[in-house]
């Protein structure tokens, strides 16, 4: 038996049961299950790109599957929207604490860790292909085609619609800049959800037959390759954890910029799954598109070169940071004054920092 976490959302562990009163909710969960499962994979697969020293090739492979990975969730994110459920990522239920234990099967481990050899093993593992889909095995987090089938023609045999129209603008798509290519489906009915699950799967594990657009190896695939590799990495802390650093106030600090930088992105998805307004594009380029790669990016090159010890260096930790004020703007002057002062605490590379906290004072109150 596993002494690693296990997450606190309970999983569901049957294909979902589409007729009855609880047909709706039963694939709500689901698709809320799948979510997590993706929100759990991109960490550490960034963690172990950020591991790498001087292979910019195999770090790009790493970042291709994160990337591939952020369109599953916003896809995942997309159908739960579309069929009356709020996506959620941000809290101690959703957001991963590693190390931790797969959903189903405790064989499977995850853990951020550098991107030794025997780490990329296990990523292979977590994304090796299962039999092509039919009825999904009960061990697989995503509901099944028919699930999906069945459920929609008892809305319609009611004369109601399983997808509602009006979630269209709340939905992750290329239109408001939150994705840039036409991968991100906008969910309006039972083609649009299964032509995301399709991608979703065989992007993952390329085990559905269907040839899908902007896809030439599956994640396995491209684990597979770079487990040929013996890669350089830093020496990066194996799963860090924020609150174990605090003797070391510099570090200390910047982890917990990190950290809040990390839930601030996460909770900025969960408005966005709620709002499209005016400021619906202001959100995506000035809080999601900033977080990533003005704050979290340069933060995490950053700490994987600080030493700990002579053995040891730091590394972004990917903790859950609960915010005095979840909404409006304590939260993100939260952030901002954690930012600043991680900044603060290394006068001797102002230079590069200090764009982190510019960036911070350009986001927004997602609270609007």
């Amino acid at each position: 038996m596993s002494n690693f976490n296990k997450p606190i959302f309970t999983a569901p562990r049957d294909a979902p049961a589409w007729k009855g009163p609880q047909g709706l909710e039963e694939l709500q969960r689901h698709l809320q299950t799948a979510m997590i499962l993706e929100l759990h994979t991109i960490p550490l697969y960034l963690y172990a790109a950020y591991s790498v020293k001087n292979d910019q090739l195999a770090a790009y492979k790493f970042l291709v599957v994160v990337r591939q990975e952020m369109l599953h969730l916003g896809l995942a994110g997309n159908i739960l929207c579309a069929i009356g459920g709020t996506p959620k990522v941000y809290g101690p239920e959703y957001t991963p604490k590693y190390p931790v234990d797969i959903f189903y099967d405790d064989r499977v481990q995850l853990e951020l860790k550098a991107a030794t050899k025997d780490h990329v093993k296990t990523f292979m593992e977590l994304e090796a292909p299962i039999a092509p889909l039919t009825i999904m095995a009960t061990e697989n987090i995503l509901p099944d085609y028919h699930s999906l089938i069945f459920l929609d023609e008892e809305y319609k045999s009611r004369g109601e619609s399983l997808f509602n129209p009006d979630t269209i603008g709340k939905q992750f798509q290329t239109a408001d800049g939150s994705w840039y290519d036409e991968d991100m489906t906008v969910i309006q009915d039972i083609e649009s959800a299964k032509a995301a699950l399709t991608l979703i799967i065989e992007q993952g594990e390329g085990s559905t037959g269907v040839a899908i657009k902007n896809t030439i190896q599956s994640h396995f695939q491209i684990f597979e390759d770079l487990h040929k590799l013996d890669l350089d990495c830093y020496p990066v802390v194996t799963n860090p954890s924020t609150e174990k650093f605090a003797e070391n106030v510099p570090i200390h600090k910047m982890m917990l910029a990190f950290d809040a930088a990390y839930c601030y992105l996460l909770m900025t998805m969960e408005r966005l799954w709620t709002y499209e307004g005016a400021m619906r594009g202001r959100l995506v380029t000035n809080n999601v598109m900033n977080l990533m790669l003005t704050i979290m990016k340069p933060i995490s090159h950053f700490l994987v070169k600080q030493k700990l010890t002579d053995t040891m260096n730091a590394a972004p930790p990917f903790n859950l940071y609960t915010f005095k004020g979840v909404l409006g703007k304590t939260a993100l002057k939260e952030l901002q004054k954690l930012t600043h002062n991680a900044v603060a605490a290394f006068p001797n590379d102002i230079n590069e920092l200090q764009p982190i906290k510019e960036a911070t004072n350009n986001l927004m109150d997602i609270g609007l």
